[in-house]
């Protein structure tokens, strides 16, 4: 029931706020509209039906928005609205998770209503769930795992048997992430001690290697697909070399704003057709060696965008002005929205700080959970970042903020 009064409140939003004015963009829809055409997983950069192969982004959410293309149109206003329903149930599948994590590591179904509820009201998150990008389905998924991961260690805890479709199941959940957005991919490690910490040595390595290796199964077709296309092995996706050299360019202070987004080959039309003309991983190799480059010439200026992107990782970036890159959104000045944040972000990431803290001081089972909020951060960090890329540690810290409200309103234990 709560799923889907969440769905509801989601789909409430996105008619109010007209979604249709921001429809699929960008390289993933790009990619889309090469495969329902019949062209193939080819470059976003061209639309082109000879377009180079592409592992420009992971592929399920592009093959879900082909799906709706394939099915009502490409681009119609049909194809969009089912896309929307997607979004809704996403928003509702996390909504469940929270208050499913919060039942499994406080015995109440409480605090995850609050952070529900912080959630559901929250601007940034009322903005991504009509952002047709993989952001919300991976979200989703992350959410989903993290739950159950806190429900196999609690299982495991006390004296329960691992049951080996379980963990086949969750090496799926893996798989299935990593197919969506591979910068998850640094939670994994996380997520498995959360799983498997309270087994028995050999019992805790062995299923996690069969999550693992059940994991590499899923991803392993792709992979296949991605050798025999360029000849090298990129397990998911091609790009990471580019992030790392667009946050850290000189015109960049480690945020993607429009000026780091101006060297983009999504937005720079030399840099597209020197991708075209290369080829993905040989022009990612490139960007390696520009950020190589930029490194030798001022090492001190990656550390300073590295601390710069934790601060804009719990607060967003003050200075933003997003609304030269993407249109505005529901008739709102998106400046507007997420400077209208900050506030909000600051007091979301200290009440959260200050639920790990009293989750602690009150004797929780939280496991490994604090890490996973690190552990999720750690590739924006060192790359990035954009408002979307936080959506998993905000996630994290409002559920803390939920509980941290609990903590502080109920009777606390002896």
């Amino acid at each position: 029931m709560l799923g889907v009064l969440a769905m509801g409140w989601a789909i409430a939003v996105m008619v109010h706020r007209d979604y249709q004015k921001r429809p699929p963009f960008a390289e993933e829809a790009n990619i889309a509209c090469h495969i329902a055409l019949g062209h193939g997983f080819r470059s976003p950069m061209t639309p082109s039906p000879t377009a180079p192969p592409s592992a420009w982004s992971a592929p399920l959410y592009p093959l879900v928005i082909a799906a709706a293309y394939h099915c009502f149109g490409i681009g119609s206003r049909s194809a969009v609205t089912a896309l929307m329903l997607l979004n809704a149930v996403f928003f509702g599948l996390i909504v469940v998770g929270t208050v499913h994590l919060a039942t499994v590591l406080f015995e109440s179904p409480i605090p995850g209503l609050f952070a529900a509820a912080l959630f559901a009201i929250h601007p940034l998150f009322l903005f991504y769930v009509a952002d047709f990008w993989d952001g919300f389905m991976s979200l989703a998924i992350f959410v989903l795992l993290t739950a159950g991961a806190a429900q196999l260690g609690a299982f495991s805890a006390s004296g329960g048997r691992m049951r080996t479709w379980a963990v086949v199941a969750f090496g799926i959940g893996l798989g299935l992430l990593a197919l969506t957005n591979t910068s998850y991919v640094t939670a994994f490690p996380v997520l498995l001690y959360l799983s498997f910490w309270p087994l028995r040595s050999g019992e805790r390595w062995r299923s996690a290697a069969i999550a693992c290796g059940v994991c590499l199964l899923v991803i392993s077709p792709w992979t296949i697909r991605n050798y025999q296309a360029f000849g090298r092995l990129i397990p998911v996706r091609t790009g990471s070399a580019i992030q790392l050299w667009t946050g850290n360019a000189p015109v960049s202070h480690g945020w993607l704003d429009a000026r780091a987004h101006a060297i983009h080959p999504g937005a720079n039309p030399p840099e597209r057709q020197l991708l075209l003309m290369l080829g993905e991983p040989t022009y990612n190799d490139l960007a390696l060696k520009r950020f190589e480059a930029g490194l030798a010439a001022n090492p001190f200026q990656y550390p300073v965008n590295c601390l710069r992107r934790c601060m804009y990782l719990l607060v967003g970036e003050p200075t933003e002005q997003p609304e030269e890159i993407y249109p505005p959104l529901f008739n709102w000045k998106w400046r507007g929205i997420f400077c209208g944040s900050l506030i909000l972000n600051a007091a979301v990431a200290i009440l959260g700080f200050g639920g790990i803290i009293a989750a602690r001081r009150f004797r929780y089972q939280q496991g490994a959970l604090p890490i996973l909020a690190a552990s999720v951060a750690l590739p924006f960090i060192a790359t990035a970042v954009t408002d979307r890329y936080t959506l998993p540690l905000r996630w994290l810290l409002i559920f803390y903020v939920g509980a941290c409200l609990w903590m502080m309103f109920r009777r606390r234990p002896a």
